[in-house]
């Protein structure tokens, strides 16, 4: 595959004009006052490749990346691999070894899986998070985009309760404004009518664009595998490769220790996130909390 022609066709990214495109989000991430974080040419590459080289766009999403630590920096207390073992020992996640037709990297999320007696939501959060980060340190992905499966086996009102809208917006947030990594394609498996309560309050988040590139299959693996080949599924879902073990997916992050460690000290200086740089969001049930008690 011919990488360059593909980042130029599909993301407007010309190699001779990449030097000055880095360097105008870096004048615009340095002029940013409180603002903490990488400005190499490899951290700030990642935000104009997933905003199609537009400065004003990628600088914006370096700003909600930033501001999510600050604004909720429970959610990142345990991104560091030394600090999640227990998480990832779950068996919760996983990125697949071969990438799909179309050289996109699969990310398996089981939710099911989720013990909310011994792990919280906020752990949950900081593992997805750093599994996002490797993804995203890859250039191919940079370019080609990732496939999420989400696997609903097993969701129950226990992981329902441990829900807050602030909680749901700030997933939906990592998923569509403020991570840099193109989500191409979502496929939920094997939801049930509880998952409707879930997707109920999610729903208002999602941009339409993201609401159109989720699919529901179901328990029904062979519509699965006309969205994803089972050659490169794990047998757990009718697929040709061994049975689901993040063993790789663990290793993978534990050598990049220092890298996470360097993240934790971006943000804002003090916490204090500048208004302008989200919008004002607005829910149907802006009071929902579903860690208490539920509405009448």
């Amino acid at each position: 595959m011919d990488w360059h022609k593909r980042a130029q066709e599909e993301l407007q990214e010309k190699a001779e004009w990449r030097d000055r495109d880095i360097q105008a989000l870096r004048d615009l991430v340095v002029a940013e006052e409180c603002l903490v974080c990488s400005i190499s040419d490899e951290f700030l590459i990642k935000f104009l490749r997933a905003k199609k080289f537009d400065y004003e766009k990628s600088f914006k999403m370096v700003q909600r990346y930033c501001a999510m630590r600050s604004r909720s920096p429970q959610n990142f207390l345990k991104s560091l691999p030394s600090l999640a073992k227990d998480t990832m020992d779950c068996q919760l996640q996983n990125v697949l070894p071969h990438r799909d037709s179309l050289a996109r990297r699969v990310f398996i999320f089981r939710v099911g899986k989720w013990n909310t007696v011994t792990t919280t939501p906020e752990e949950i959060f900081s593992s997805n998070f750093m599994c996002l980060e490797l993804m995203a340190k890859e250039q191919k992905t940079q370019i080609s985009g990732i496939v999420a499966l989400i696997d609903m086996e097993g969701f129950g009102w226990d992981h329902i309760m441990q829900l807050t809208v602030e909680y749901i917006r700030n997933v939906v947030s990592l998923v569509q404004n403020s991570f840099p990594i193109r989500f191409r394609e979502i496929h939920i498996i094997n939801e049930s009518y509880l998952f409707d309560v879930t997707y109920a309050l999610v729903k208002p988040f999602l941009s339409e664009k993201i609401r159109n590139r989720i699919s529901f299959h179901g328990s029904d693996f062979e519509s699965l595998h006309r969205a994803i080949s089972p050659a490169i599924l794990p047998r757990d879902y009718g697929g040709d490769q061994q049975t689901f073990n993040n063993c790789q997916l663990k290793e993978a992050l534990e050598n990049l220790e220092d890298y996470f460690q360097e993240l934790q000290g971006f943000g804002y200086t003090n916490n204090i996130v500048p208004s302008e740089v989200y919008e004002k969001e607005t829910h149907p049930f802006p009071a929902f909390c579903l860690s208490g008690q539920l509405p009448e």
